[in-house]
């Protein structure tokens, strides 16, 4: 269906019975339930309706999809419009139906079972009372900042009137979702029932409250009604908070913040004025589009392809390291199947099994799991010093050193013992599978299972397929991973497949402007402030010296003089520095939490006088690298798309999503520019920045990587 055109039939139903009538959402052809402009009329003529039916005093409304109550507004057309006068009419539109909801005659009651996000959840808030069932699919949120926008159907009017300005502030800037426990401990939801139970639930709940409800609850009376100096206070902190956290480079969540603090100085109705002036700012720009365009990046990484995986309903884990641990605990938590986890040791196990328990104490202690529940997922995790089990499993991903003999011997062993099928995933994060798969009898059953640490927040998983994996492998390893919850980008056999060779040039590089004397503050700050999460230098800690150390290694091999290595991890090894995991490398470290630079680093390097060099020039020496890296991988097919190595950069390093991506970022930037800079600085600094012939034959036919 294309944005433009509405459903053939209508996606409400609308179900009198006696005093109560239910409006089921199941919009035609669609596995969710969403908003365009079509559909809101189709609700405002429901409304209409329900106005002119007096005998109905109580109206539920619930969804006749599993899973899913309302996704939110339709991106498709979101990402239509092309002015800020359309994207006011948009908002308006959202405005003009919720309001009419909330004005109906009868009580509404939104019956919330599944994902509730966005519009969905801006409906139900002009509800007068929304129950939610306890069902683990059920989440509720407003994730727009995240889409460079923000909740502007009511929601970011409504909401702190219903839950307080501190709560709201906390949902809409983050973007973040709730479940069924949470929701209502925060106010947004009244009660929580089982999901069998909801609809009769719904109805009673409706008729026992009997009135419609007042927009403003008494969580909310301090800040709206006795003290304004604190509510000026509060919303002064989250711009702060915002800008800090955000280098500036989101302008919706500031802007939330403004709509919100106007409709509480001015008033709700002036309120939802600020909300479409607002947002038809925010849309208009780079940033919007880069997110938008992001979200539909993640959607189509979800969409299976190649052959029917293979069913997987039990994994081993070789290695029980950090690494091991973590994955260990994920297929445990995510996919819900028991895991065999082998070592050589007991000491190394009990750190495996520590690793995993460690993640679900998390969550006990933020109640978000029982003391027993995270007791019967560990007791899903069993320890072996032998195969002994392994015959069994349908996966074993392979989690040892990163050192090709070893991986090779385990390997060999674990076919001895493996049932006919079975899938040897390994997480290398340099090695080329198809020299792993050397040692391998069954090499189409070899793969690449690239996990990124830690491994329960990273949300990237590259799949690798060596040259001799086959088709069912790669997208029973994919399937797979997106059970875990991950977002797969699959690629071709490669050193360093995409991300890691993308990052090689990027470190190294780095690490020249370290022996050049530029000081390791400004170094990181450059590219903290250009938008990564980290700087290259406190990157490098946190992923460990000594793996990227023998990472530097494969690639050097693989690529020779083309990317050198700098001196600098070759020193840091040297002095027994590896970073977090022992306490010592660029920075100081304390109690595990990363302090000052490490002055004892310029010694290292014969560095005198350390400055704070331009950092304009550092952000496009160590970000044209990357650039020219990304033309290769795409040019030698390792990645099908520019897409999926935007997206593995984005997932994989969080290369600043208001960017758009790595090659996104380039084509905005200019091709002709990015090649002409490279040229400059290879006259200057070596043959390390030379363009890649792929780059330069994209240069010279003025077009980009889109």
């Amino acid at each position: 269906m294309s944005v433009t055109e509405a459903p053939t039939t209508s996606a409400f139903r609308l179900e009198p019975e006696g005093d109560t009538a239910v409006v089921w959402f199941d919009l035609p052809g669609e596995k969710v339930n969403k908003f365009s402009s079509a559909i809101l009329d189709q609700l405002d003529a429901i409304l209409a309706e329900l106005e002119g039916m007096r005998e109905v005093r109580v109206v539920v409304i619930a969804s006749a999809k599993p899973g899913i109550f309302i996704a939110g507004a339709d991106l498709e057309e979101f990402g239509s419009i092309s002015t800020g006068e359309e994207a006011a009419r948009f908002v308006r539109h959202g405005q003009k139906v919720f309001t009419r909801l909330s004005k109906i005659p009868q009580v509404t009651v939104a019956a919330i079972d599944g994902v509730c996000l966005g519009g969905g959840t801006e409906l139900a808030l002009n509800c007068d009372y929304r129950l939610m069932s306890d069902s683990p699919k059920s989440q509720i949120g407003l994730p727009e900042t995240k889409l460079g926008i923000f909740p502007a159907w009511t929601g970011t009017t409504r909401l702190p009137r219903i839950i307080g300005i501190p709560a709201a502030l906390d949902l809409i800037l983050t973007g973040k979702t709730l479940d069924a426990k949470r929701a209502k401990r925060t106010g947004i939801v009244d009660d929580v029932v089982a999901p069998a139970i909801l609809l009769d639930a719904a109805r009673q709940f409706g008729r026992k409250m009997g009135r419609k409800r007042g927009l403003e609850s008494s969580r909310t009376k301090f800040y709206i009604e006795g003290n304004p100096l604190s509510r000026k206070v509060i919303f002064t902190k989250a711009r702060s908070t915002v800008r800090e956290k955000t280098g500036g480079h989101y302008p919706a969540p500031i802007a939330a913040i403004d709509a919100m603090e106007t409709g509480f100085s001015e008033g709700y109705e002036a309120g939802l004025r600020a909300e479409v002036q607002e947002v038809a700012k925010v849309a208009m720009t780079d940033v919007a589009s880069n997110l938008v365009r992001l979200f539909f990046m993640i959607e189509e990484a979800k969409k299976a392809e190649g052959p029917p995986p293979r069913q997987v309903d039990s994994a081993g884990v070789l290695g029980a390291g950090l690494m091991g641990g973590g994955i260990a605990q994920i297929i445990v938590d995510k996919a819900g199947i028991p895991v065999r986890l082998k070592d050589i040791n007991w000491n190394a196990l009990a750190s495996g099994m520590k690793s995993a328990a460690k993640i679900w104490k998390k969550k006990v202690d933020r109640r978000r799991m029982t003391k027993n529940e995270m007791n019967r997922r560990l007791a899903s995790i069993t320890s072996t010093l032998d195969w002994t089990g392994f015959e069994k499993v349908d996966v074993v991903v392979e989690a040892v050193l990163e050192n090709l003999e070893v991986k090779q011997q385990v390997l060999k062993e674990f076919e001895s013992v493996a049932r006919p099928g079975a899938i040897f995933a390994t997480n290398t994060s340099t090695i080329p599978i198809s020299r792993i798969a050397a040692a391998a009898t069954h090499r189409e059953n070899v793969v690449g299972m690239h996990f990124f640490s830690p491994v329960d927040k990273m949300p990237l998983l590259e799949v690798i397929r060596g040259k001799d994996t086959s088709e069912e492998a790669v997208s029973t390893i994919a399937a797979f991973g997106r059970r875990l919850g991950k977002t797969v980008v699959i690629c071709n056999d490669a050193p360093g497949f995409i991300v890691n060779r993308i990052l090689g040039p990027y470190l190294n590089e780095a690490g020249y402007l370290l022996k050049e004397g530029n000081s390791i503050e400004s170094i990181d700050k450059a590219m903290v402030g250009f938008g990564m999460p980290l700087g290259p230098l406190a990157l490098l800690d946190e992923v460990g010296i000594d793996v990227a150390g023998k990472a530097a290694l494969v690639m050097g091999e693989a690529f020779g003089d083309r990317m050198p290595a700098s001196p600098l991890v070759e020193r840091l090894l040297a002095d027994k520095r590896y970073g977090k995991k022992n306490g010592r490398g660029v920075y100081q470290w304390k109690e595990g939490k990363r302090t000052d630079p490490d002055p004892a680093i310029y010694s290292l390097l014969g560095v005198s006088s350390p400055r704070a060099g331009s950092s304009d020039e550092m952000v496009e020496r160590m970000v044209f690298v990357m650039i020219n890296e990304a033309s290769r991988i795409l040019d030698e097919g390792v990645a099908a798309s520019a897409a999926d190595i935007d997206l593995a950069m984005i997932m994989g390093t969080g290369f600043p999503p208001f960017r758009g991506g790595l090659l996104r970022y380039a084509d905005r930037i200019g091709i002709g520019f990015v090649a002409q800079k490279l040229k400059d600085l290879a006259a200057r600094h070596g043959e390390r920045f030379t363009p890649a012939p792929a780059l330069e034959k994209l240069a010279a036919s003025g077009k980009g990587f889109y």
